[in-house]
């Protein structure tokens, strides 16, 4: 068993507030401070006695580390606690642990306030020793911005920051004497010094108090800034200059306003109240040329992007796709039909314009034992007459069919199957048999809405 000595601390803002999960780091002496936390770091408690323990063996599962104790754990091991482990081999089995139970003489712990799982620090070999009451350094103030350590009676330097941006500098308490009998440590001056465009107050502090930073008032019209010219500078509050403006400044005497319309979609623009030289509005009146009747604005109907003008549509401009039947394809389309259009989405449906059937004759004619082909969008089908252009015998022959209109309505109930239905191209019944041709399959199309 070993004793220690109390130190108490507090951090609250300028405004009196609590600073709760401030960080506090406990340095031995001489201490070195520009690193946060500082160095060395001195061995704290979070009692005033620490009772010692062996370990008998260790293990790892998921993420957290379970210690064998000699013998049942003291008093002062308990869930939320920390203990420190030395002396185990592998060595990744030493530290500060944040107990989270204890089972018998079975203590399990996990890293201390984060609650990170720990990483597998191999398979236990011998030794360990215990020391309860434990305390991380850095740890972290109460909700209450309330601190507390034990420490061997000495002298200690108390470095005081917060990770969350709150402080704007670090605090060092230097030479605090934690002695035996307990107490805290006494402040014997901590000053604070700011740049120009801040107040400090209550600096420096002689026992106790409370530092201030306020805003410095500034001049009207000025702002924080860098220099006015020449190379990077520490910022400080002046008035802008024209160099701080891209553009400039000036004073706008006049504005104008013109603007060329092209001829074919607009009669010639009317401007009034151009220019402004003081102040005003300008107005500006456009019609639109009368076109001939079955005329769009569009783009051309080949070649590149050019500007629009107005003309007649061509086939060009309506959607299409080109599906191509493979023999295996034209022999399975009673099992497999092949989709020509995909299905366009809820609350649409495809309007067939134009389908162009190109049949390109193979070494082997097909043979047809009856069934017609078929385009169907859901219940909505539209059937061959015939399937002669299928039977093209041989080789360079070819044959062109052409389905000009699509008048087949749907035959299910409602919602329409041809809502959101893709367009296939199938057989009614009986494959085609034996042939080896190919075709082509061109479809022009509309997506019209059913809502």
């Amino acid at each position: 068993m070993s004793s220690q000595f109390r130190y108490d601390g507090r951090i609250q803002s300028t405004q009196g507030q609590a600073l709760a999960g401030a960080s506090i780091a406990v340095l031995t002496q001489p201490a070195i401070t520009t690193t946060q936390p500082g160095t060395p770091l001195a061995t704290i408690f979070a009692a005033a006695t620490s009772n010692a323990a062996a370990i008998t063996a260790a293990s790892w599962l998921a993420g957290v580390i379970s210690f064998t104790f000699s013998a049942p754990p003291p008093a002062d091991v308990v869930a939320g606690y920390f203990i420190s482990v030395t002396g185990i081999t592998p060595t990744a089995y030493n530290g500060i642990w944040q107990v989270t139970s204890v089972v018998g003489n079975v203590v399990s712990v996990t890293t201390p306030f984060t609650l990170v799982a720990i990483a597998n620090p191999g398979t236990y070999a011998a030794g360990g020793t215990v020391a309860t009451s434990a305390l991380p350094n850095p740890f972290f103030s109460d909700t209450l911005g309330n601190f507390s350590f034990y420490a061997a009676a000495g002298i200690f330097t108390v470095q005081l920051y917060d990770t969350l941006g709150r402080m704007p500098t670090q605090l060092v308490l230097g030479d605090q004497n934690v002695v035996a009998g307990g107490g805290s440590g006494s402040v014997t001056s901590v000053a604070l010094t700011m740049p120009a465009e801040f107040i400090v107050t209550g600096s420096p502090i002689v026992g106790a108090g409370t530092l201030a930073i306020t805003k410095a008032t500034q001049s009207a019209n000025t702002v924080y800034r860098g220099p006015t010219s020449g190379g990077a500078a520490v910022p400080v509050f002046g008035p802008l200059v024209a160099a701080d403006l891209p553009g400039g400044t000036g004073t706008v005497t006049s504005v104008a306003y013109t603007l060329a319309v092209p001829a074919a979609l607009f009669n010639a623009a009317g401007i009034a109240g151009s220019p402004i030289t003081t102040s005003g509005t300008i107005a500006v009146t456009l019609t639109l040329a009368n076109q001939a009747a079955n005329t769009f604005l569009r783009g051309p109907t080949s070649g590149g992007a050019a500007p629009p003008t107005f003309g007649s549509l061509v086939t060009a401009d309506f959607p299409q796709v080109v599906t191509t039947l493979s023999s295996a394809n034209i022999l399975a389309l009673l099992t497999t039909p092949i989709t020509l259009v995909p299905a366009p989405g809820v609350g649409f449906r495809i309007v067939p314009l134009v389908i162009q059937i190109v049949f390109f004759g193979g070494t082997v004619a097909y043979t047809d034992a009856g069934g017609a082909v078929s385009f169907s969008a859901g219940t909505m089908s539209q059937a061959l007459a015939s399937n002669a252009i299928f039977l093209v015998t041989t080789t360079p022959n070819k044959a062109i069919q052409q389905v000009g209109s699509f008048s087949a309505s749907d035959t299910a109930g409602n919602p329409p199957t041809d809502d959101n239905a893709a367009l296939t191209i199938s057989k009614i019944t009986n494959n085609f048999a034996a042939g080896n041709g190919t075709a082509k399959i061109t479809v022009l199309y509309l997506i019209l809405p059913t809502t």
